[in-house]
């Protein structure tokens, strides 16, 4: 089946944006940039979801213990940005005011 791929940098910002293999845009950047710095993805941030940012995405997914679909929806949003922000990757990105709002806690 031929999918379109998205662009989600025509989406507004504060939406958390589904992404899957190839879509591109800044969203997928920070995925793969979180990914990244927190050891599952060794590519390049190239703000295209490809094959490599699948991989890493599930590979997070299993070692999170949440269903292994390779991704991004409003689940996975708030998990990874979480434990990014717990693990000191995003402190400095989001700010001090927001590090309490992320936590594995507040993820449904």
């Amino acid at each position: 089946m031929f999918r379109h791929r998205k662009n989600v940098n025509a989406e507004p910002d504060y939406e958390f944006h589904e992404l899957g293999f190839q879509d591109y845009g800044h969203a997928v950047g920070c995925v793969q940039y979180m990914l990244r710095r927190l050891g599952y993805y060794r590519g390049p941030v190239t703000e295209h979801f490809n094959q490599l940012t699948e991989e890493s995405l599930k590979l997070f997914q299993m070692n999170q213990h949440v269903p292994i679909t390779g991704r991004m929806d409003e689940r996975m949003w708030r998990l990874l940005i979480g434990i990014a922000v717990n693990h000191h990757v995003l402190r400095a990105e989001v700010g001090p005011q927001y590090v309490n709002h992320f936590t594995p806690a507040h993820v449904s």
